[in-house]
């Protein structure tokens, strides 16, 4: 029989587990929010009219939601192709299209894990940073991976007129407001469709645990790998090297980690947050430890321990545990890399008097026991805290509500649909429609019902400038209805973009009747919105929570998403918004509900006359105009629909100082943002 003392560990544990699964999310959460980062990934991906692919990184694509939690991007691009070391130029350039950049990957003078790019075949629609980057070694050409990343980085930063600085293989953006409170990694990658041979250990290792399993090895071997822009900084030549990354295969093992070893993971993460400043002061140096050495540390213990140790009770356990392999690592100054063993992660930083120091650090954090979970003020209150306040008989205060509990998971469901809208925009209908089909659960089938609506609203309006040249009566009557029934389910979902999307049809038809009650649905009552603040929602739930309704009748009344605008719909919408010349072929405008919904209410006054209702809809939108979450702060467009207002009752000066607002509107698309053009046009005007 278990001792006293095992059964008070056994305790501690099981409320240390509930702990980090109210704090981080349920199982169930984390399926809605993987989900979401899914279909973000899949909308982009099928879009035939971009030049690259994207892959979701960082925290939050792996479910997780703590303070600091990265939004990472790699975007790879669909005109560069890299041949494997083996492979003959010729056999490739005989198959393929002459717009295509070829390289090849060589060897280096570097730990494993890197490689040199050399240029084999420069294509017709290289980009300029490619070109940029370019360097003679000797009588051959090779990519600096240095100079891509600085090309890259003053690409971005001259598009969305914001300050990106280079950080490892990485562009990061730090924003100051809410929507950019974490920092930002955009990394450009190449994709290398082989697996490489340095991991080739990996696929055959001895795995008595099982884990991960064959097939999930086999597919991420035939996922092959990405090459990104950073060298091996222990090497003389890091500016020409490119680092192997194996995103996608360590998405699919966090994926892949049951509930237990997905907390153990987070609880990792946190420590780390925790400790960073400490370290800091300590080392001189926040980078000799990071959440990659985590990750790195939690698949290890993973595969190397029973699933029998993987359960609640063993929470704390499997957190030492993981603990003892970092202190181990640092003691041996060798973090092996999970794929690539004999790359040694700490090679360069953790060495002499930081090695010492970090060891004494860690094994004094590791005596404390339970009281490590208490140590930094990163996050509060501590993990520790939490626990010692269950411990002491106020576990009921940590316990959620049930109403909060469906708050939160509503508010999942929400953002996952949110990318449905997003995703809609572009070519998927085709793959929305058989994942329905595919679909086994009841969120699943209510998902991606939502992304085939979406999709059937764009396709309505697709090649809308067909319907509006019909000369003939009767060929315009068949246009429209058939472009009325293909955004009618959507309408009847939501009211944004459902709604609003048909308001745009009715408007542009000259039904400004039905335009003004479709938009009346988003400005008469309580609506909440995708990136609502918490006191929005904590309305929601006192409205919504614990009654017995189901999601589908939530997502009737009271959900809104933002829409999105792609250029090639741009003539589906009022063209005295659109006035957006630089919309970029494959990207979109990002557009608030409530806004809008008063502008298109202020354009159908207007247009019927009625000066006195006009009037009290521009006050409004004027009023909204400083909405924390859908206001102008947030979104630059709110700035020139309030400017056309302007221009449309004749107030000029309104108009240009809105057009200048505008224009300091810290947001990643602010590469379309017309506000110079309609300024100069404005000033030259004789009125």
């Amino acid at each position: 029989m278990a001792g006293q003392n095992e059964i008070d560990e056994y305790k501690k544990s099981w409320i240390l587990y509930h702990v980090m699964n109210n704090w981080i999310g349920s199982e169930e959460l984390m399926e809605i929010r993987r989900k979401g980062v899914i279909l973000k990934d899949l909308g982009i991906n099928t879009e035939k009219q971009l030049s690259f692919c994207m892959f979701s990184t960082g925290s939050t694509s792996e479910g997780i939601s703590m303070k600091g939690s990265d939004s990472d991007v790699m975007t790879i691009l669909k005109d560069v192709v890299v041949l494997c070391r083996d492979q003959r130029d010729n056999t490739y350039m005989s198959n393929n299209r002459d717009d295509m950049s070829v390289l090849r990957a060589k060897h280096t003078d570097s730990r494993p894990g890197y490689v040199a790019l050399k240029l084999v075949y420069l294509g017709r629609g290289c980009p300029s940073e490619l070109i940029k980057s370019i360097v003679p070694v000797h009588d051959q050409f090779f990519i600096s991976s240095e100079e891509y990343r600085r090309a890259y980085t003053d690409i971005i930063k001259r598009l969305s007129k914001a300050d990106f600085k280079m950080h490892g293989p990485a562009s990061t953006f730090t924003g100051e407001k809410r929507k950019f409170a974490n920092e930002v990694d955009c990394v450009q990658a190449f994709r290398y469709p082989y697996w490489p041979k340095e991991a080739l250990e990996w696929v055959i290792r001895p795995r008595p645990n099982g884990w991960p399993n064959e097939a999930l090895r086999e597919e991420i071997v035939n996922d092959g790998c990405y090459l990104v822009p950073v060298g091996d900084k222990t090497s003389a030549y890091t500016f020409l090297q490119w680092r192997i990354s194996l995103a996608t295969a360590e998405r699919k093992l966090v994926y892949s980690l049951t509930h237990v070893q997905f907390l153990v993971y987070c609880l990792l993460k946190y420590f780390l947050k925790q400790i960073s400043d400490i370290l800091s002061q300590l080392l001189g140096d926040t980078d000799i430890l990071s959440s990659y050495i985590m990750k790195t540390v939690i698949f290890y213990a993973v595969e190397k321990n029973p699933d029998t140790l993987w359960q609640e009770k063993h929470t704390f356990l499997c957190f030492m545990l993981c603990l003892n392999i970092l202190i181990t690592w640092v003691k041996a100054g060798y973090c092996p890399n999970y794929f690539i063993r004999n790359n040694n992660m700490f090679l360069g930083k953790v060495y002499g008097e930081n090695q010492q120091k970090l060891l004494c650090f860690l094994i004094d954090l590791h005596d404390m026991k339970w009281g490590c979970l208490s140590v930094g003020t990163f996050i509060e209150p501590t993990i520790g805290y939490c626990v010692g306040r269950a411990i002491s008989g106020y576990w009921k205060n940590l316990q959620k509500l049930p109403s909060k509990l469906e708050r939160k998971q509503d508010m999942e469901i929400l953002n996952a649909t949110k990318q449905c809208a997003a995703v809609s925009v572009l070519d998927t209908l085709p793959d929305s429609l058989t994942l329905m089909c595919k679909s086994t659960s009841d969120l699943d089938e209510f998902i991606y019902y939502i992304l085939t609506i979406n999709g059937l609203s764009n396709a309505a309006q697709d090649e809308f400038d067909g319907y509006m040249s019909h000369r003939k009566n009767k060929e315009k009557y068949k246009s429209l209805r058939k472009r009325m029934v293909l955004l009618a389910p959507n309408a009847s979902v939501c009211s944004s973009p459902g709604k609003l999307e048909l308001a745009s049809f009715y408007y542009q038809t000259g039904n400004y009747r039905n335009t003004l009650c479709m938009c009346g649905h988003m400005t008469s009552s309580f609506k909440l919105y995708a990136y609502a603040a918490i006191n929005e929602q904590k309305k929601y739930e006192h409205m919504y929570c614990c009654h017995g309704y189901t999601i589908l009748k939530k997502y009737q009344e009271a959900f809104a998403s933002p829409l999105y605008v792609l250029q090639k719909y741009s003539r589906f919408h009022p063209l005295k918004l659109l006035q957006i010349t630089k919309l970029l072929r494959g990207c979109f405008l990002l557009i608030p509900p409530l806004p809008y919904a008063l502008f298109l209410t202020f354009l159908c006054y207007h247009e019927i006359g009625d000066t006195k209702r006009r009037d009290a809809a521009l006050v409004d939108l004027r009023s909204v105009k400083y909405d924390e979450n859908q206001g102008g702060d947030e979104y630059w467009v709110v700035h020139n629909m309030l400017g056309i207002c302007y221009e449309i009752v004749g107030d000029n000066q309104r108009a240009l100082r809105e057009y200048r607002e505008f224009l300091t509107v810290e947001t990643f698309d602010q590469y379309c943002n017309p506000a110079k053009e309609m300024i100069k046009r404005l000033q030259q005007s004789p009125y």
